[in-house]
């Protein structure tokens, strides 16, 4: 096995990351007989062949480096070694050089190609069929993971928003992002001025110093725009006389395939951002004022084709008349929020002056919109729609007006301020109630929008049910007009109202739709999806199961301060209720934190029971049960809450020692506690067993009610939440409860208080195979295992489990979320 001198150099002198993902594409057993790694200077290509010569069986590698020749190649072939590494050596193309490597393949040896451009020999068909695998600019470029294990590795602390700015101006080139990790140390080797004059330099002289003038000329004029299809390439490159104007989007396929373009969606392509501003920079000296005159036409070109969404960008990275801009970004606004498509249209409403703005409600409504990004500027969120308001006929429907009585929903649940929320609810109910049904069709998108606030407003207000009707006839028509934005929404927002309601299958449901939703869109960092992740740790806690749950809510809460309305209170009650579950200080403290004024959404009638009730669990936790009373002192529940309450109170009063009080407030309830929600009417039922068993009289009658509840919702925390229940049921002790349900609540109690079981690889395959109807011996089979390993394999999961069979295993590890549930 040969290495060449300046390779190994190359290899050892520099940071290197070891990126096992490349080096499976090239040597991993799905891998083509030929790889072809091709791509310009800069990118890491010898540094990989040199991963890839390390990663095969030494002896059996023959490298040839720049600096050889076909005589080399020959006598390499001629070694008859079981793998063939060329880097970069001149003139693929040649005879010279294509008769030995295709002597290498017919022997069957393996061949690994670097080169600077695909060869000739590389093509589509020899692609498709798998004779040949390509790693490209778009494989070699850095992800976001790769540039935080480089800096790691080079001792440079980066924060996630550094992460993003390197990759941004980077475009994860490999040179590039050592370049720039070398600049942030603390003893930076390269200043910031010398990084931006070798970086020009590089992309100049290395990258794009061999292009052909023309090849040149045309790049240059795609950089104008920040990316293109076939058709805004089209126009950019008019009045450049060259065979390719007539076909871009063959152009297009040529460029991806060398590697000067890479995605930037489904259907647009762009520059990478490196040699975008080099030649940009090229463009402004030699021509000064042309890029502008290029977007202009293609901006012009894209609106009257009604392509606004595919010119906003255009908008963004130019300086267009801002009329101009004003009208496209106008334009813009219905297709782009239908579809959740921020990323261009709040930048480019932002490009505006405030005249432009000023004069138009749609662009004040937008530039309202962008006032709500994170962090929320709310004092501009206000003005923008008061000034929007104030332009608008107030009589007349109009998608416009619909839109403006929205945001001040919103506006008045931001300020806690839930009246104020219902009068803009009330007004614009008015104007859709006399409207026509043509009238109303012409607006479904804003009038989805404006359900969707009324729901959030019955949520505030405490009225699930009406919540739950609102929300759900929205999902529906956002499902119907293809609004998925607004039907991803309003899932998240209708599983935490499920939830509350006591009905976990729909919220598993709901929050399944709208997580599905934000993946296929990429819309999973989005704000919304907050209340996915409220919903999931909240379902977590109702089934008693706390591990992971932590990493769950503060997902959720890592959003919070960037929420118009934030749900600190839904927030702060999940918290309470993990802090009771584990006797956790730490998600105590996170309750507490979150329960306070300083959150005004908290001011809100349901969020004001919700952080009382929260702030209560919190004293609880602590030991505290008087502290626990005295917040709940003069407390008051909006209208069908009672119950919760109430049983919080009970609750206070049972840790204090003081069940004969506890049982006569509950009693007290009997009637209301009927219509309750049945995880509440669980709680209530549960809690009247621990009075019972604590006075030492029978607690039968509670312990059926509570067993049939908890087996129609799946609720366990009710059991977990009480000492006296939990160790009389886990226990065996009562009469009625399944051993298998006893079994159950000593595992998850276990679990919560000490730590889940811990399974090894093996263990946890066997125990997803006993889920199924096989038997041992099937099971053993298709696991290649003997019956007797099998069986000594499933009595160390009964034993970790704490289990005696297999029934028994599959319940409880799907309690403890080992396995999927249903």
């Amino acid at each position: 096995m040969t290495f060449p001198a300046s390779a190994r150099q190359s290899a050892e002198h520099r940071p290197i990351l070891i990126r096992d993902r490349l080096i499976e594409m090239v040597t991993g057993t799905s891998a083509a007989a030929v790889v072809v790694v091709h791509g310009p200077p800069g990118l890491g290509k010898s540094v990989l062949l040199h991963d890839v010569v390390r990663a095969l069986q030494p002896g059996g590698v023959e490298r040839i480096g720049p600096d050889g020749d076909p005589e080399a190649l020959r006598r390499a072939v001629a070694a008859e070694p079981d793998t063939v590494v060329v880097d970069d050596l001149p003139g693929l193309d040649d005879d010279a050089v294509r008769a030995p490597l295709r002597s290498a393949q017919e022997q069957g040896r393996r061949l690994v190609v670097a080169a600077r451009s695909l060869p000739s020999w590389v093509t589509a068909d020899r692609v498709l069929d798998g004779t040949i695998d390509v790693v490209g600019t778009q494989d070699l470029l850095f992800d976001a993971d790769e540039i935080r294990q480089l800096a790691d590795r080079m001792d440079v602390p980066l924060s996630a928003d550094d992460v993003v700015e390197i990759g941004r101006t980077t475009e994860g080139w490999p040179a590039l992002v050592v370049a720039a990790l070398r600049s942030r140390r603390s003893d930076p080797t390269m200043p910031e001025r010398r990084l931006r004059d070798l970086t020009d330099r590089f992309v100049r002289v290395d990258v794009l110093g061999d292009l052909p003038a023309a090849e040149r000329d045309l790049l240059t004029a795609a950089a104008a725009a920040p990316r293109f299809d076939a058709a805004v390439l089209r126009l950019l490159l008019d009045g450049d006389a060259v065979p390719e104007r007539a076909a871009p989007a063959r152009l297009i396929d040529r460029w991806a395939a060398a590697g000067w373009v890479v995605p930037a969606s489904d259907t647009h392509w762009r520059l990478p951002e490196p040699i975008r501003h080099n030649l940009l920079a090229d463009l402004d000296v030699r021509h000064p004022g042309r890029r502008i005159d290029l977007l202009t036409e293609a901006v012009r070109f894209l609106v009257a084709h009604g392509r606004t969404a595919d010119a906003l960008p255009l908008v963004v990275d130019s300086s267009l008349d801002k009329v101009t801009a004003g009208g496209v970004v106008r334009a813009s606004w219905e297709p782009a929020v239908a579809r959740g498509q921020f990323t261009d249209l709040l930048p480019a409403v932002n490009t505006l002056p405030e005249d432009v703005l000023a004069a138009d409600p749609v662009l004040l409504l937008l530039a309202a919109v962008s006032a709500l990004a994170p962090p929320p500027d709310l004092t501009t969120f206000a003005r923008r729609v008061g000034q929007a308001d104030a332009l608008v006929d107030q009589g007349t429907l109009s998608a416009t007006l619909l839109t403006i009585r929205s945001f001040q929903m919103v506006q008045g649940r931001s300020l806690g301020d839930a009246a104020a929320a219902q009068a803009a609810e009330r007004s614009g109910r008015t104007l859709v109630d006399a409207a026509t049904d043509a009238e109303r069709r012409a607006l479904t998108d804003r009038l989805i929008y404006f359900e969707w606030q009324a729901g959030a407003n019955r949520l505030a207000e405490g009225d699930l049910d009406l919540a739950e009707t609102v929300l759900g006839a929205a999902v529906t028509a956002a499902r119907h007009a293809g609004a998925a934005w607004h039907e991803a929404n309003c899932e998240a927002l209708r599983s935490y109202t499920s939830v509350l309601r006591g009905d976990l299958a729909a919220a598993r449901r709901q929050v399944k739709s709208a997580t599905d939703l934000a993946d296929r869109n990429g819309w999973s960092g989005n704000q919304f999806t907050d209340h996915v992740h409220l919903t999931r740790g909240m379902l977590d806690l109702e089934q008693g199961r706390t591990t992971g749950v932590a990493a769950v809510l503060h997902e959720a809460q890592r959003r919070l301060e960037h929420d118009a309305v934030p749900p600190a209170a839904r927030l702060a009650l999940a918290w309470s209720v993990l802090a009771l579950l584990r006797g956790d200080e730490t998600a105590a403290g996170q309750a507490e934190l979150l329960c306070g004024h300083d959150y005004p959404s908290n001011r809100l009638p349901l969020n004001r029971l919700l952080a009382t009730i929260a702030r209560a669990h919190v004293q609880l936790a602590r030991d505290d049960p008087k502290a626990a009373a005295l917040e709940l002192e003069g407390a008051i529940a909006p209208h069908g809450h009672e119950a919760v309450l109430t049983a919080t109170r009970a609750r206070a009063h049972l840790a204090a020692g003081d069940p004969l009080t506890a049982d006569r407030e509950l009693a007290a309830l009997a009637d209301a506690g009927g219509v309750a929600p049945l995880t509440v009417r669980a709680d209530l039922h549960a809690l009247r067993a621990e009075s019972a068993l604590q006075r030492g009289i029978s607690a039968r009658p509670h312990v059926h009610h509570l067993l049939a509840l908890i087996e129609r919702t799946g609720s366990r925390r009710p059991i977990l939440l009480l000492p006296a229940l939990r160790e009389a049921i886990a226990g065996g002790l009562l009469d009625g409860p399944p051993a298998a349900l006893a079994t159950e609540i000593a595992v998850l109690h276990r679990a919560n208080t000490g730590s889940l079981p811990t399974l090894s690889g093996r263990e946890s395959q066997v125990l997803a195979s006993l889920v199924g109807p096989e038997t041992l011996a099937d099971i053993a089979k298709a696991l290649f295992v003997s019956v007797n390993t099998l069986k000594t394999t499933t009595r160390s999961i009964y034993r970790k489990l704490g289990v005696a069979n297999r029934h028994e295993a599959v319940r409880v590890a799907t309690a403890l979320a080992l396995l999927p549930s249903e």
